[in-house]
């Protein structure tokens, strides 16, 4: 499996659209609501990119050769924490690319110089997250209620935190 990180360009709104739209991967997502159509995720696309360029995120697709099987990428959050996210594609699940591309986003932050501790969420019902974390040396450091659009409302989620990049 070789996997790459780059901007989702338009001609990919669709693969990223068919993610987007799929319960399973909006249920575990904070920001994703259920139910999205192709506008939103065109606006999500858009925003994600003006975000980048305003030093707020950095927003990839994860590829498989020519195939988008997921989206990962760093942002700060709410405490002004440096914290990465991923999201992977149903049909691409438990093959490792999370693992690989959470992998990537940390090995860019640490050639980029950042040197301060990174944070991650998940919902505590998904294990498989919490898994892949601690993977690649993230370690729980708290619990808190996180908002989840595509949930209504506020779930209980573990807060994961490496030190050393």
């Amino acid at each position: 499996m070789t996997i790459e990180l780059k901007p989702i360009p338009d001609e990919d709104l669709e693969a990223f659209h068919r993610m987007m739209a799929d319960p399973s991967l909006s249920i575990n997502t904070g920001s994703v609501p259920t139910g999205v159509d192709m506008e939103w995720s065109r606006v999500r696309l858009e925003t994600r990119r003006l975000e980048e360029r305003a030093g707020k995120r950095v927003d990839r697709g994860i590829y498989e050769g020519d195939t988008l099987v997921g989206t990962a990428g760093w942002f700060y959050n709410e405490d002004d924490n440096m914290e990465i996210g991923y999201a992977i594609h149903k049909d691409h699940r438990g093959k490792g690319f999370a693992t690989g591309a959470a992998g990537l986003v940390l090995e860019l932050l640490r050639a980029d110089g950042f040197k301060d501790p990174v944070y991650a969420q998940y919902f505590k019902d998904n294990e498989a997250s919490g898994r892949v974390l601690e993977k690649l040396g993230f370690e729980r450091v708290g619990s808190v209620e996180s908002i989840s659009a595509a949930r209504g409302g506020s779930s209980p989620a573990w807060v994961m935190r490496i030190d050393q990049l």
